[in-house]
């Protein structure tokens, strides 16, 4: 347990955490074969295990088998493989091709096959850097130790796993906590008109909620998977309380620009975004008191209140000035923010209470698992970016392949496949970044590794070099995807050290691995233009499945006292909704990267973007008010108003016949406000959001329109 106590003195990450937990594991696999069967079979079965180990990331335990089983047979057949078609001149070009062609096929089934396809082409590295084996039979004996040190981590990790679980939880939702609070500051600061013109963009603020989006769906990947229990179902309401957080969140960008920019207009919106300071701060606490030894943040929804109420009205409101409905709306809207945060404080003090949503619910909000065949038919097309990048990873890896045979320093070909499997990716932007931070780690490793031949002797001793070894492969894993100039340094340092542990003393290679480094980054970033999968293609896919997402949503939000049953729908699509708004702003970003003449205009992916996120909030802001202000709606009108807004939605953005609408220069043009008195109904107000909902429809239809129409142009395949 002095890893659990380790993370709780440092604060470590949950790849932190991860990568030591790999570290442990592979130095106890390499220790325990090489100490029965000596360092040679130590090395092999180490390798095995360095494969098993890339598909070992922060996963419930029940997750873990079914990740690093299959990596670990995957590994060991390659290595079969390379070592029974080693010295055939056409066999084995063909099983690299083979390999790398499969390997990437597993895409097919989403991100979380991704260290499963990783894992495949590493071995094939591996196996090629192992000496040739002098018969077949020796051939089996290396792929059998290998498959033995991969089965033997397999059993480490569902072991750490489970030892580890409570704790990745508690990293997952403090993360998320910290991701909330910082959204919290940004807005603030957007709020308050403090944000840099440059950072003031509708592609920022997104960004923003993309990295939000993608925290609380790894904390729901780990709390909505565990075990029933008091610690799960607190964690549980505290994540269920962050996503509620999220939608007011959302919801409150909306009408502050009606505030005005005269000075009681600015007035108002720094006091709105010194509360939402204070919120910021309340959940970084609370965050800090998850993870470590800190104190629970002394929170009052009652003092805040009164606090916010004093800021505004240091500059009164005119009796005649209409924004003070608008403002009074605002105010009671931050105030839904600041009960739930008490709430969660609240939650923390506690001891148990029934949970809202069964395990078997929960786990519908989880990440899918599973090796389910049918993934692979819809990628059996040219259309597909998966087939497309699987194609475009064969050639290349095909040509570093040959290329590493006919180079004057043909003692590590390997490498120049290594630097072509970790650099080329399914796209240019991401192919771009790896290239760069592929090099400067390179370079950054070789220094490294060449101020160790400097020190005393006893330095490059086995027992330290594997120490050094074990270390930068827990570092790499650690930050492959988090800074991958750190684990590119690392690996760096991993494949100039393990020839020294085989034969030490001999110099390490360093300009060629700097060579082969520059070359297969080179070859990687040219084959991102063979059978390149250019964003466009996707936008037209994301913009759909947007379009239909937000019509589920919408349809679900829209109807007066939901059952159970309908109120988890709309958590669902809430959450395919918000999945399918990051997918969508991530192929934006992307394409900015990419060759002008296949570019989509930023302008209409922006104006796509920004419709669908005020859609989102206002179907958000009508959900809270239907669910907390219920008792101050009339019954009759709101139902009326609901199935009349549910209908004209719908029609908008499910009809293609319907004729789309101009898009407006400003989406936050005044409307008329209603009154707004503690004792009169909500209904007007109500209905003033459905109005919005309808109308956002119509220019979502048209914006989508447009990416459809620019998409439909000319352009490069």
């Amino acid at each position: 347990m002095e890893l659990l106590r380790r993370a709780r003195r440092h604060h470590l990450t949950a790849a932190q955490l991860n990568g030591l937990s790999v570290s442990v594991g592979l130095a106890l696999d390499l220790y325990l074969f090489s100490a029965v069967f000596g360092l040679h079979i130590g090395l092999a079965a180490s390798g095995g295990a360095v494969c098993a180990s890339l598909t070992d990331v922060p996963n419930p335990p029940r997750r873990v088998w079914p990740r690093v089983v299959p990596a670990a047979l995957l590994a060991a057949l390659v290595t079969l493989g390379v070592g029974l078609l080693r010295e055939q001149p056409l066999g084995m070009p063909l099983l690299v091709a083979a390999t790398a062609f499969i390997a990437l096929m597993t895409l097919a089934w989403g991100p979380r096959a991704g260290p499963l396809s990783f894992a495949g082409l590493i071995a094939l590295v591996f196996s090629m850097a192992w000496e040739a084996p002098q018969t077949r039979l020796d051939a089996v004996h290396h792929a059998g130790w290998v498959l033995a040190g991969a089965l033997v981590y397999a059993l480490w990790a569902r072991f750490a796993s489970w030892a580890l679980r409570r704790r990745y939880r508690e990293l997952a939702l403090a993360t998320a906590m910290r991701a909330t609070a910082q959204r919290l500051r940004s807005r603030a600061l957007r709020i308050a008109g403090e944000l840099p013109a440059a950072e003031d963009s509708i592609r920022a603020s997104i960004a923003d909620d993309v990295l939000l989006a993608d925290t609380l769906q790894a904390a729901r990947d780990q709390v909505f998977d565990a075990q029933d229990s008091v610690h799960a179902r607190r964690q549980v309401d505290l994540l269920l309380g962050l996503i509620e957080l999220r939608d007011l969140l959302l919801a409150s960008r909306l009408d502050i620009p009606l505030l005005g920019e005269d000075e009681a207009g600015w007035h108002w919106r720094r006091s709105l975004a010194e509360t939402l300071r204070q919120l910021a701060g309340a959940l970084q606490q609370l965050a800090e008191a998850l993870v470590g030894d800190a104190p629970l943040p002394a929170v009052s929804a009652a003092q805040w209140r009164a606090e916010l109420q004093q800021r505004l009205q240091a500059r009164p409101c005119a009796a005649e000035d209409s924004r003070r409905h608008l403002l009074a709306a605002l105010q009671g809207r931050l105030g839904h923010m600041l009960d739930d945060v008490a709430a969660m404080v609240q939650r923390c003090r506690t001891s148990d209470r029934e949970a809202s949503l069964t395990p078997q619910q929960l786990r519908q909000f989880v990440s899918p698992e599973g090796w389910p065949m049918a993934a692979l038919p819809p990628h059996l097309t040219l259309a597909s970016p998966v087939l497309r990048h699987a194609l475009r990873g064969m050639l290349a890896l095909s040509v570093a392949y040959q290329l590493g045979r006919w180079l004057p320093w043909a003692a590590h070909p390997h490498w120049l496949l290594l630097s072509v499997i970790v650099v080329l990716r399914g796209n240019l932007e991401q192919t771009l970044a790896r290239r760069n931070d592929r090099i400067s780690g390179t370079v950054i490793g070789c220094l490294v590794v060449a101020a160790l031949g400097y020190l005393p002797g006893g330095w490059m001793t086995v027992p330290v070099l594997a120490l050094i070894y074990v270390g930068a492969i827990g570092v790499a894993h650690a930050y492959l995807n988090v800074r991958y100039r750190v684990a590119a340094t690392a690996a760096t340092l991993m494949a100039l050290l393990q020839p020294l542990m085989l034969e030490p003393g001999m110099p390490p290679p360093i300009l060629e691995r700097l060579a082969d480094t520059l070359i297969g980054a080179g070859l990687a970033w040219a084959f991102c233009f063979v059978l390149p999968s250019w964003e466009r293609r996707s936008l037209l896919r994301l913009s759909q499945q947007l379009r239909g997402a937000l019509a589920r949503h919408g349809a679900n939000v829209l109807q007066w006292a939901p059952t159970s049953a309908q109120q988890l729908d709309q958590r669902l699509s809430r959450q395919q909704a918000y999945a399918a708004l990051a997918a969508l702003a991530g192929a934006g970003q992307r394409t900015r990267a990419e060759p002008e003449t296949v570019r989509v205009p930023d302008a209409h992916i922006e104006a796509l973007l920004s419709h669908a996120y005020r859609l989102m909030a206002l179907l958000g802001a009508v959900q809270q008010l239907l669910s907390r202000r219920t008792q101050r709606l009339d019954p009759l009108d709101a139902q009326q108003a609901l199935a009349q807004a549910r209908q004209d939605v719908l029609a908008k953005l499910r009809d293609a016949a319907t004729t789309p609408e101009p898009l407006p220069l400003d989406s936050d043009a005044a409307d008329d406000w209603p009154e707004h008195r503690d004792d009169l109904s909500l209904t007007p107000w109500l209905q003033r959001r459905l109005r919005l909902c309808v109308r956002e429809a119509g220019w979502l239809k048209t914006a989508v329109q447009r990416v459809r129409d620019a998409i439909a142009g000319p352009r490069i395949d």
